[in-house]
């Protein structure tokens, strides 16, 4: 159990739960992550790591899974260790040259914005003007209530922006860091992509990685073995949003976005979005009711 406790949860297998941990573990764990990124990239010989990362709420957790089962590694999520054997290991750094092998998770922007909105409003308390953090105050000031989300979510994104959490670069400058690095054994993923033919989009990226034959089979069964409803217990679209597995689907922001919210991400991530193959033009902004 000790064991257990040191080196974290191995989220190769499904239904499993995120631990709750002290301040002192999460300390730890950050510390453990950054020895084992410089390990990643300073060894990569002696210990052969692969990096799955992406902007958060992006389902780096989901791809490391996927990509973890379909390579026979381990994927220990939650070590209190740095990582010092063969592993998958994830991260929402920006790629860079010198990474090892790894996959770099897309997911559109806009989704990515409201699925952030609702993981951080988890701990907003319910009803009008709650009693919010300071780090909630910067989030979204002037927040009146959390279920008002068309009304949070402009200053949200503006926040995001300029701010964003648990990442140095905001979405737009964390994609362009993937071609910036034309790194050869890292592969493009886009979420949407595994939502809808996951064996031919996991296979395509492992074929990358590897370099050798992608094996649709061996993908296909990855894709069904963490599969939004084995994992969630329920049905990709139905929504729980006190769950880290909210939702499962993609174009969810139609329901949240309006004209307001698309001009504010328009301003930041305008090309960047076009240029991830998600809008051919600007038009989808005249779409978004006021």
């Amino acid at each position: 159990m000790l064991l257990s406790l040191i080196l974290g949860s191995n989220d190769q297998r499904p239904n499993i739960a995120p631990p709750t941990h002290s301040l002192a573990q999460i300390r730890l764990r950050a510390v453990s992550h950054r020895v084992t990124w410089l390990l990643g990239t300073r060894c990569k010989r002696s210990i052969p790591l692969t990096f799955v990362v992406g902007y958060p709420k992006s389902g780096t957790t989901w791809v490391s899974q996927l990509t973890a089962d379909y390579l026979g590694l381990p994927f220990p999520r939650y070590s209190l260790l740095p990582i010092g054997c063969p592993a998958v290991v994830h991260g929402h750094e920006v790629v860079r040259a010198n990474y090892p092998r790894g996959l770099y998770v897309v997911r559109d922007g806009r989704d990515v914005m409201v699925s952030a909105y609702f993981y951080y409003a988890r701990s907003i308390p319910e009803g009008d003007n709650p009693s919010l953090a300071r780090w909630q105050q910067r989030r979204c000031p002037g927040l009146r209530n959390k279920e008002d989300v068309r009304a949070n979510l402009p200053t949200f994104i503006e926040a995001e922006m300029k701010s964003p959490r648990s990442t140095r670069r905001n979405w737009p400058a964390h994609l362009r860091s993937f071609r910036e690095a034309a790194h050869p054994r890292f592969a493009w993923i886009r979420y949407e992509d595994l939502l809808s033919d996951g064996a031919r989009a996991l296979s395509e990226a492992m074929g990358v990685i590897t370099g050798e034959e992608p094996d649709l089979e061996r993908a296909s069964a990855a894709v069904e073995r963490f599969s939004f409803a084995r994992q969630a217990g329920r049905r990709a679209g139905q929504e729980n949003v006190d769950s880290f597995l909210r939702k499962g689907t993609a174009g969810d922001w139609v329901n949240y976005f309006s004209r307001e919210s698309a001009e504010v991400f328009d301003r930041h991530c305008g090309e960047e979005l076009i240029g991830a193959g998600y809008e051919q033009d600007r038009l989808w902004i005249e779409r978004c009711e006021e």
